[in-house]
């Protein structure tokens, strides 16, 4: 027992030494290097993990191919975090300790970025995270600003998000088909608490919730709770879910067929969803943050070149991150430096023609994404699983179809 309370106590003290050792290779001298290296954090197995990993690694082929950062050519590395805090705090400490990166990039999950903000003051290190959507992230950085100054975050919010799935609501489902009763249906996670926000928006436009739940991520069987909703009459349903639900709420929807579906599913975002359900998502809309629409002049020619080179489409998480590696390669070049305070005051200045804006800006209190500097095209799957974007008008590639077994 003595032996074990020791190892701890070594293996405490050891992460201490780690959380306030100097920042490694952030703050290196520009002059004195031969590459830029970049962590790219990502839960490797995960499909938003893949979608990271993919989007970066294009973005600094593009960017080496044309001559790297004033002939620097940047390399990645990758850092897996399983989707878990642990593992991400473990895989932040080995890339700036270890592999000496510049910066980091990526993550999806937001607890695990909550988890690794803490570090990066005392690592002193930029991380720009491209698919975490907790308003906690910015606000930490609005709050004590010297502390969290550090972070930047290059993806939609949830609360915006939710703002968005509202105004979808009550500029398309609202007034184009008549929907007046509605029902909630959120996962019980931390990116959702929204929700009840989203209840209250729609209730105020003038339509009536009629079932609200946040059900437990590992639920199997929907069935029930469609029942109930036939029950009440509800004529749409806004899902809010990420994956572990996904499939079996798509196919239990599809098998009881108890009204039209549209709001977000991180899962049904990703074009294998379609063989993933066998084909139950079909009617099903979801928001998604990369479509293969003109959202930008560099939209069209990022989706054709990740298409062609690595056969899958991109997910949401690749066009905030292809923009995050190419705004960073941008400001080091401006700026001829990788140190932090360079880093950030570039990123807190400059903007950048990206595929997700064509003026990609950061609020310079909280770091997040500019109010209006992103789209959210709704996404519905037709036949065949082809994804068309129905909303908003500008980028709409199909017209909304009404399930076949809706009345």
């Amino acid at each position: 027992m003595r032996k074990r309370a020791l190892l701890v106590m070594c293996s405490m003290c050891l992460g201490l030494l780690l959380a306030v050792m100097p920042a490694g290779a952030a703050n290196r001298d520009f002059a004195n290097i031969d590459t830029i290296r970049v962590g790219v954090l990502a839960p490797v197995q995960m499909s938003p993990g893949q979608g990271i990993i993919n989007a970066a690694k294009l973005a600094a082929d593009e960017i080496n191919a044309a001559g790297g950062i004033h002939g620097k050519k940047i390399e990645l590395v990758i850092g897996d975090t399983e989707g878990k805090p642990e593992k991400g705090i473990t895989a932040v400490k080995k890339l700036v300790l270890q592999e000496k990166v510049d910066a980091l990039v990526g993550e999806y999950s937001s607890g695990v970025a909550l988890a690794i903000q803490p570090f990066l003051s005392g690592y002193q290190i930029v991380f720009i995270g491209t698919g975490v959507a907790s308003p906690d992230l910015t606000n930490n950085v609005k709050k004590d600003y010297d502390k969290n100054k550090y972070f930047f975050r290059h993806m939609i919010n949830a609360d915006r998000q939710q703002m968005g799935v509202s105004k979808f609501m009550k500029e398309f489902v609202q007034p184009k088909l008549g929907v007046k009763k509605v029902a909630i249906l959120a996962e019980n996670a931390k990116w959702t608490e929204g929700a009840a926000n989203l209840k209250k928006d729609l209730e105020s436009a003038g339509m009536k919730v009629v079932y609200y739940e946040r059900f437990d991520v590992d639920i199997k069987d929907f069935s029930p709770i469609f029942s109930k909703m036939k029950t009440l009459g509800v004529q749409w349903i806004v899902q809010f879910l990420s994956h572990g639900a996904s499939v079996p709420l798509v196919k239990s929807w599809q098998d009881n067929k108890p009204a039209p579906m549209g709001g977000c599913n991180v899962a049904s975002m990703d074009h294998k969803f379609w063989e993933m359900t066998g084909g139950a998502c079909l009617y099903e809309i979801t928001y998604n943050m990369i479509a293969p629409a003109k959202m930008t002049d560099r939209t069209l020619p990022f989706w054709n070149n990740y298409v062609k080179k690595y056969g899958t489409n991109p997910v949401y998480t690749s066009g905030f991150s292809y923009d995050a590696v190419h705004f960073l390669a941008e400001v080091i070049k401006a700026k001829k430096s990788v140190k932090s305070d360079d880093i950030i005051a570039g990123l807190e200045t400059m903007s950048f023609n990206g595929v997700v804006h064509a003026k990609t800006r950061f609020d310079k209190q909280s770091h997040d994404l500019l109010e209006g500097r992103y789209v959210m095209p709704f996404v519905q799957w037709a036949e065949g699983g082809k994804q068309v974007v129905i909303f908003p008008d500008q980028f709409k590639t199909g017209s909304y179809v009404k399930p076949s077994w809706s009345k």
